[in-house]
């Protein structure tokens, strides 16, 4: 978790101060140390020197190749899962005797080891020993494959390694960078993931077409990269106040976990049906509906973010997958090519809303990533589930005929679970997190209280979305140049949001900032 910066000095001089503001002591003592650092560090007036802007947050090429490319280090592990085993575009004897099922078997029992584990290893991004292991464990279970071409009678008694170095080596590099990225901001995190989607399609597509020979160098060598890239982004890239730490806290939001397990099933049940009529639409890492999932979500960081939040995307999985599953095949919009493209879709922007909201909670409210993660991976045996169920329905199985009209209801009632769930909860915005987990979450910390009030404040004021983000930064003794490079804009259109904010807010300095949030209940 990130720690706000105070000087020792400063914060004995501004308790000091504590008749004028009165806040020393009590439960606003947290904040009131804060407030002398930044009353030391920050007394000119930001919003003096603020720039005029249109409102809008223009980025340009030049902010895209300034950010730090090892985070897209994630896009490697997609495409090497893609071309081992979603989808091989080389022989995998190995693989493909195993079968994707027991490779998912174990990524998700690594994952619950590893959730059980989390106050023990945590932060896995620090330990020095995992990204050897990673390289080592994907390393070879490439090599059991390349082994069995060349000696056929080892296929069998390599099966079980492989498998198991596979589904290990993947749930560690997983959790790794789910654990990097919940370092990040909001923006960055959105804006990284989205390069990764896209990232990973387009260098699986480009990997697909080399020799086979060469292949199998290339899915050796990306493990070993995609660690690397990952020791590289969190050891220069992650400034130590934001590096996680070791959490004893368990609170977890159970209510969202259900939410994600019965969308799950729905989704694996509506695409089911899809993969054989067009296998280029359905599939969690490199196909159609993938690559434009990735440029929605980048285009909404992008140009929208700023007026935009994330509430606003977030209902899209549900409303596409009834499309998909109900209005496209009842009034013949475009046949079963767009029904089926409108549920692929929608169910990999849910998803990608998944990963985004895992990072905001971890990083709110202090929970560990990898518990957060480790429960999120081992939901992946629920669309087994729902792939083995539309069996039942698919017109020759327990159901006859009417099996697919019943199966269509079934969905549908089923996703209007989830809509009243997700749809109906008071307007989450930029509280989401707290919407799931409780309006007030035991034992809060001190990043969750600034948030909180931030969001108050933002909510009576009328803020942006943007501007939100930036209060939040300013609250915690961001400096503007280090806002602006959160959130990815530049330091001018920093200083002007900074002065539509106190503006609003009725303020002329940081320090009134601090105080207006120390006051606010």
């Amino acid at each position: 978790m990130r720690r706000i910066h105070t000087a020792h000095t400063g914060v004995v001089d501004h308790l000091r101060m504590g008749r004028q503001l009165n806040l020393a002591t009590g439960p606003h003592a947290h904040l009131a140390a804060v407030a002398g650092a930044v009353h030391l560090a920050g007394r000119k007036r930001e919003g003096d020197n603020a720039m005029a802007h249109d409102g809008t947050d223009k980025h340009s090429l030049t902010d895209l190749l300034d950010m730090p490319l090892a985070f897209l280090g994630f896009a490697l592990w997609r495409a090497w899962v893609s071309l081992a085993y979603a989808n091989p575009a080389a022989p995998m004897p190995v693989s493909g005797t195993a079968g994707q099922f027991a490779y998912d078997v174990v990524l998700a029992g690594s994952a619950i080891v590893i959730a059980l584990l989390s106050s023990r290893i945590a932060p896995l991004a620090g330990r020095r020993w995992v990204y050897g292991v990673i390289a080592l464990l994907l390393g070879f279970s490439v090599a059991a494959n390349v082994a069995a071409l060349g000696l056929p009678a080892t296929t069998d008694a390599l099966i079980v390694p492989a498998t198991l170095a596979g589904g290990i080596g993947s749930a560690l590099l997983i959790l790794l960078w789910c654990e990097i990225y919940s370092c990040l901001s909001p923006t960055r995190v959105a804006l990284y993931y989205a390069l990764a989607i896209i990232g990973g399609v387009a260098l699986t597509f480009v990997l697909q077409g080399i020799r086979d020979e060469y292949l199998y160098g290339a899915l050796l060598a990306l493990p070993m990269l995609s660690a690397a890239l990952a020791h590289r982004s969190y050891r220069l890239y992650v400034p130590a106040e934001d590096r996680p730490v070791a959490a004893n806290r368990r609170l977890i939001p159970w209510k969202f976990f259900l939410i994600l397990a019965l969308f799950e099933l729905v989704a694996s049940y509506s695409s089911a049906h899809i993969r054989s009529a067009y296998p280029l639409l359905v599939g969690s890492h490199s196909t159609v509906t993938t690559l434009v999932g990735g440029l929605v979500l980048f285009a909404w960081v992008w140009w929208f973010s700023n007026r935009l939040p994330l509430s606003a995307l977030y209902r899209a999985p549900v409303i596409l997958l009834c499309c998909g599953l109900l209005v496209v095949p009842l009034f013949g919009l475009g046949g079963n090519l767009a029904g089926s493209f409108c549920t692929a879709l929608g169910v990999m922007l849910f998803n990608a809303i998944v990963f985004l909201f895992l990072c905001d909670i971890s990083k709110r409210f202090g929970v560990s990533a990898l518990l957060l993660f480790d429960i999120e991976e081992s939901l992946l045996l629920v669309g087994w589930v729902g792939r083995e169920g539309a069996l039942l329905f698919d017109g020759s199985g327990l159901f006859g005929g009417t099996g697919p009209a019943i199966g269509a209801v079934v969905a549908i009632a089923a996703i209007v679970a989830v809509a009243t769930l997700v749809l109906n909860e008071r307007e989450i915005g930029e509280r989401w997190g707290i919407a799931f987990m409780g309006k007030r979450p035991p034992e809060e910390n001190e990043r969750t209280r600034l948030a909180r009030r931030c969001t108050a404040v933002a909510e009576a004021h009328r803020l942006t979305p943007r501007e939100r983000e930036v209060m939040e930064l300013l609250a915690q003794g961001k400096s503007l140049s280090s806002v602006a490079h959160e959130l990815i804009i530049a330091e001018g259109t920093a200083k002007a949001h900074t002065r539509h904010i106190y503006e609003k807010l009725g303020i002329n300095t940081r320090q009134e900032l601090l105080d207006l949030l120390m006051t606010e209940q």
